[in-house]
């Protein structure tokens, strides 16, 4: 074998761009099989039946923080133990988060078998149709399944992530998407009704993830096989409290660029009217589009820096850090030009109304937005990969709830544009600190030595 086939460095960049090239062939061809299943859909149910299949949807955001961070803590855990070679630690971390998870999944099922019968739905939903009113309660529970299952298929997802395997996992979700979309022409030619509906579209991908993606795991991760010594001690006391530990950090990061990421449609909302928020909402989808490709391309660097940092290769980390930058800076570049110089015609060729064309302000306001998340997008990666997650939780919490309450009470006579920019000053002010937390921790690594440098414990104190 060459010497470059063993040089561990091009192997993490060869699993992750593996991982980002097989992640934006699965979300194209998730788009693809969503503008098919609408109207499909649509078209079958009809409005009503389709706007109670939309509201319930919006239940499955749940799933993204119903873990209480347990799959962040199993990833960053079983990454740092693999990475070091103690894959007794990963399995345990395996183990001990589905148990963890498995806990949470009997609450949630226990809850829905109580709560749905008791609840009014028709009312709820004031629907008007019998064939409404008889599926309302079948949809709920068929979300219920949907949302148990995620959590599940989640830790699967984390899982081979933290072995720089992400690409089986997207492979397996284009299976999934086209295995999902020749199930909803089936619950339409047989007119299966709204709940086969729900789970067809929202479930298949988390079945596909348990019944194929796990014995995938297992039979490439050989250390994850469970013997008659290790069956009794995989799921361990301590391991679970250090799933916890890290896992809330880490569900703190998430929530504190989540509420960022989500606020203005609200704030503008609530002072301008619902209206208001129509066009800062259609350009927001097309900021997305260079942002969602970003997140692809590094996410599957998380577990790579987190396995160099473990081997103490911070020579590499630090390439992958000016590469990261670099890319970034040229993508925000490109971006931007393209968004301030096409943006309006684009807008109004798709939604063929003026109104929906942002003005000059409101591009160049959600711009500088776009290109903070392209900023905090590359730091994330950084600190998420060197397991820090306390300050991502603490100061970006912090700035992300001080901007959105200086952003509510902007007097009315001031445009909407004050808005967007008083949570650029919050998202600034969190990325300038993660930048400061990325040096100070470079620093403290090459001062212990590039060659045995390595940070053993995240950092939850």
């Amino acid at each position: 074998m060459s010497e470059k086939a063993l040089d561990p460095g091009r192997e993490r960049y060869r699993r992750a761009a593996s991982t980002a090239t097989m992640n934006i062939v699965a979300q194209v061809i998730q788009l693809a099989t969503g503008l098919i299943s609408v109207p499909l859909a649509l078209g079958y149910v009809g409005p009503e039946r389709f706007g109670i299949w939309m509201t319930l949807s919006t239940a499955l955001a749940f799933i993204t923080f119903s873990d209480f961070g347990i799959g962040i803590g199993m990833q960053d855990s079983m990454s740092r133990h693999a990475g070091k070679g103690d894959y007794k630690g990963a399995r345990n971390a395996f183990y001990s988060a589905f148990a963890l998870v498995g806990v949470i999944v009997l609450v949630v099922m226990l809850m829905g078998y109580l709560i749905v019968p008791r609840l009014d739905l028709a009312s709820l939903f004031s629907l008007r149709s019998v064939e409404s009113r008889a599926d309302i309660a079948p949809a709920a529970i068929a979300t219920i399944a949907v949302i148990v299952l995620g959590l599940l298929g989640g830790l699967v997802q984390r899982a081979f992530n933290a072995v720089q395997e992400g690409f089986l996992v997207a492979a397996l979700q284009v299976f999934a998407r086209l295995l999902s979309l020749a199930l909803l022409f089936a619950v339409v030619r047989l007119q299966l009704g709204l709940p086969a509906l729900v789970f067809a579209v929202g479930g298949v991908a988390s079945c596909v993830l348990l019944l194929m993606g796990v014995p995938l795991l297992l039979h490439r991760q050989k250390w994850l096989s469970l013997s008659r010594q290790t069956i009794f001690t995989a799921i361990n006391r301590e391991s679970a409290k250090g799933l916890l530990s890290v896992g809330v950090m880490g569900l703190g990061a998430s929530v504190a660029i989540y509420f960022v990421n989500n606020s203005i449609p609200f704030l503008i909302s609530s002072k301008y009217g619902a209206e208001s928020v129509a066009d800062f909402a259609v350009l927001m989808k097309l900021l997305a589009i260079p942002g969602m490709l970003l997140t692809y391309v590094l996410s599957p660097l998380w577990p790579a820096i987190t396995e160099a940092n473990q081997k103490g290769d911070l020579r590499w980390i630090r390439g992958a850090y000016r590469k990261c930058v670099t890319g970034c800076i040229a993508i925000a570049v490109v971006s931007s030009i393209a968004i301030l110089l096409c943006a309006p015609f684009v807008i109004k060729y798709w939604t063929n109304s003026e109104k929906l064309v942002p003005t000059e302000q409101l591009i160049i306001a959600s711009i500088v937005f776009m290109v903070l998340g392209f900023w905090n997008a590359v730091a994330s990666t950084i600190l998420n990969g060197l397991s820090q997650f306390k300050g991502q939780a603490s100061y970006g919490l912090l700035f992300a709830i001080g901007a959105v309450i200086v952003a509510a009470i902007i007097p009315s006579s001031l445009s909407k544009e004050y808005i967007v920019w008083v949570i650029n000053i919050g998202f600034a002010l969190r990325c300038i600190f993660m930048q400061i937390e990325i040096n100070a921790r470079f620093a403290a690594l090459s001062h212990k030595g590039a060659a045995y440098s390595k940070i053993d414990e995240p950092s939850i104190l």
